[in-house]
């Protein structure tokens, strides 16, 4: 009895220690499977991580060198209207399109990143669509103030005319006073004579002539004077808006660069196997 238990013990023990190793052996392989699952899913992870990337470096400096060109654009179309010497709504106009480029591609960094370069760029297209609106409003005042002046115009002619009648009349007048008195006869004779009626017509009509060309100058005067007080503010937004544009500009350039070169990189782990 005592020889047959014992083998069927290390008959036991055997087959125990072949199941034993094949599952050890089994483990061990679906571990290492794990293992290079894991670190296929790290690389891939990294590569795209790399390409991301190097696909958002791409997408700012692009859409940076645009927003710049829109910018560099408006400054053109500004200097050319300011050298014009007649503006007119055409340079005006694409002005403005080129400032609604500006916005747009200031909207598309807010998409891109980062939070300073968008604060710039919002606040380069935000004073330069106001200094449009300021234009479009200084060419609305004078072409109002322009036609209102040209609506009372000065007779400056007409008050000409009537002064040198008047002087002729009254020169007239006196003549003919001097001529009665060298004569002897009475001055009184002289009413209702046809040279007095003629001269105060004139004295009349040089005054109706001179009131209207005052109050048209006054007019004009009061006119033009409000003309140029509201020309005179919107001269201090545009000059503020400029100052502010250099150092939007400024921040806008260098937090570019800094965004530019500090493009995210793939997270490098320490703990892998």
């Amino acid at each position: 009895m005592k020889d047959f238990v014992i083998p069927l013990v290390l008959a036991v023990i055997g087959l125990a220690a072949t199941g034993l190793g094949a599952v050890v052996g089994a483990r061990a392989a679906k571990f290492g499977a794990e293992k290079s699952a894991e670190a296929v899913r790290r690389q891939v992870q990294d590569q795209g991580a790399v390409e991301h990337a190097h696909w958002l470096r791409q997408q700012r400096f692009s859409t940076y060198e645009g927003f710049l060109e829109a910018w560099d654009e408006c400054l053109r179309l500004t200097q050319a209207s300011a050298e014009a010497d007649d503006p007119d709504s055409t340079g005006l106009e694409d002005l403005r399109l080129a400032a609604d480029r500006m916005a747009g591609r200031a909207r598309r960094i807010a998409i891109l990143g980062p939070s300073e370069v968008t604060h710039a760029a919002e606040s380069l297209a935000e004073t330069m669509q106001e200094d449009v609106k300021v234009a479009v409003r200084f060419i609305e005042v004078a072409q109002a103030s322009i036609a209102e002046v040209d609506g009372r115009p000065i007779r400056a002619e007409a008050v000409s005319e009537a002064t040198e009648e008047y002087r002729h009349r009254t020169q007239q007048v006196a003549d003919l006073i001097t001529a009665h008195r060298s004569q002897g006869r009475d001055l009184r004779e002289l009413d209702g004579h046809p040279l007095l009626r003629a001269a105060m017509e004139s004295i009349d009509q040089c005054r109706r002539t001179s009131g209207e060309a005052r109050e048209a100058l006054s007019a004009n005067v009061e006119r033009l004077s409000a003309a140029m007080s509201e020309a005179f503010s919107m001269v201090d937004v545009l000059t503020r808006n400029k100052e502010a544009r250099e150092l939007s500009r400024e921040r806008f350039t260098s937090a570019a660069r800094e965004a530019l070169s500090k493009t995210p990189t793939p997270d490098l782990r320490s703990d892998r196997g």
